[in-house]
């Protein structure tokens, strides 16, 4: 039997051509696939870097924001109302009958103003821009720690919920005062001032059962205000907001 050997030759040459043109093809779907690989590693690399950057300063941000409420908590209104307090402690006997009207009506009446005192406004008094800013782009995702996001959100939910508390505690105090006092009179009022809407009408309406439930409800809304503790949890979430930081500053 005669071998073909050309035949053979030809078949063989295709055979490792065919070989060759596959390891080839092979070869460059591996690099192909080997450098889309690096690429998104890269690109993953990078992006991390980019996070932890934004994350670094959300929490500088989230930082100054606590402190900022726990200075004006405890700088502004303490003072404001522990004052409140004083000057409603000062009327109440008078505005609940237990004591005459005193000799010196100029400095009651200024009292009973000035009682109202944080009462008409609806000013919030946390810093919450940070915080919207994360929930609206959806970064909060970027403070690693879950904990510490649902420590952060806490934060701002128990103020929303305290703010509404005490909103629906405030009374008419202060609108009942304004209609017998000029707001503008509330904090300079002398005899000449108090001639021009009439001594006695304002006396008898401060001296009426209808303003003592309105004095009572404005030591409700005080008091309310005055013993929540805000100041506190938000040196709490400050601390733990900084030693966080400071374990990523030192690579943990």
């Amino acid at each position: 039997m005669s071998v073909d050997r050309k035949g053979m030759s030809v078949r063989i040459t295709r055979m490792l051509e065919s070989g060759s043109r596959l390891q080839w093809l092979f070869g460059e779907t591996l690099v192909v696939v080997l450098g889309v690989l690096i690429a998104l590693s890269l690109d993953d690399y990078w992006t991390g870097l980019q996070e932890r950057e934004l994350e670094l300063q959300y929490l500088d941000r989230i930082i100054v924001d606590v402190h900022a409420d726990i200075d004006y908590v405890d700088n502004t209104i303490r003072d404001l109302w522990i004052q409140k307090l004083k000057i409603l402690d000062t009327i109440a006997p008078t505005v609940r009958g237990d004591e005459p009207v005193p000799g010196d009506v100029e400095t009651f009446l200024r009292n009973v103003a000035l009682g109202g005192i944080g009462g008409a406004s609806s000013t919030r008094w946390v810093t919450s821009t940070t915080f919207d800013d994360l929930i609206s782009t959806g970064n909060l995702r970027l403070i690693r720690d879950a904990e510490l996001r649902r420590k952060i959100a806490r934060y701002y939910d128990d103020f929303d919920t305290l703010y509404s508390r005490a909103r629906d505690r405030k009374s008419g105090y202060v609108r009942y005062v304004h209609s017998l006092l000029p707001a503008e009179l509330r904090e300079d009022m002398d005899f000449s001032a108090m001639q021009k809407f009439g001594i006695d009408r304002a006396l008898e309406h401060f001296t009426s059962a209808e303003f003592q439930s309105l004095l009572n409800q404005e030591y409700n809304y005080t008091l309310f205000v005055q013993r929540t503790g805000f100041s506190t949890a938000g040196k709490r979430l400050a601390k733990e907001l900084e030693d966080y930081k400071r374990r990523i500053d030192d690579g943990a």
